[in-house]
């Protein structure tokens, strides 16, 4: 997805703080705001990766997307659950690069994976299959998280996977 001068502009006026904030359910946890979800749930769809959805019966259904050190997951619908409807971003080069992504600047140090370059973090997501079945299983994974006690389980067993800098083994190609 490309970001024009004119998104660029409003991404930054806004400002990335008015769109993410960490989440208390893990470091590597953040949820979006609803003025950005959809622009963030619009970007996971227009990529090629792998995804995976639940549908349960007196559960929130949710979709999930793999992106690079974690994901994308998207709960919504109906269900008794202690996690409420919208999207939270897991993983530090996954948070990384969807900030990049729509155009947010983001400072230094915000988190150790912005040490990757953005470019770099792009050409590992290209990299990525839909079909591979490490991030697949990753995607099913994601898709899990339909309440606050397995999204906190799900993102620190992927930190434990990919480390504190989201540069641990992986599933996808270096």
């Amino acid at each position: 997805m490309a970001i024009t001068h004119g998104e660029l502009g409003r991404a930054g006026a806004a400002g990335w703080a008015d769109s993410f904030r960490r989440s208390e359910l893990g470091a590597v946890v953040f949820e979006v705001s609803p003025t950005a979800l959809r622009r963030v749930l619009d970007w996971a769809e227009q990529q090629t990766l792998p995804q995976a959805s639940r549908r349960s019966v007196h559960s929130p259904s949710v979709d999930a997307w793999t992106v690079l050190d974690g994901g994308i997951v998207h709960v919504f619908g109906y269900g008794l659950t202690t996690l409420p409807a919208g999207a939270h971003i897991v993983g530090l080069q996954a948070f990384r690069l969807v900030l990049a992504e729509l155009g947010y600047a983001v400072p230094d140090g915000l988190t150790k994976a912005t040490t990757v370059h953005p470019h770099e973090l792009r050409r590992r997501l290209r990299a990525t299959r839909a079909d591979d079945p490490s991030a697949r299983e990753q995607a099913d994974l994601l898709a899990s998280c339909t309440d606050a006690v397995l999204l906190r389980w799900v993102a620190a067993t992927l930190l434990a996977e990919y480390g504190s800098t989201g540069s641990g083994s992986s599933p996808l190609p270096a």
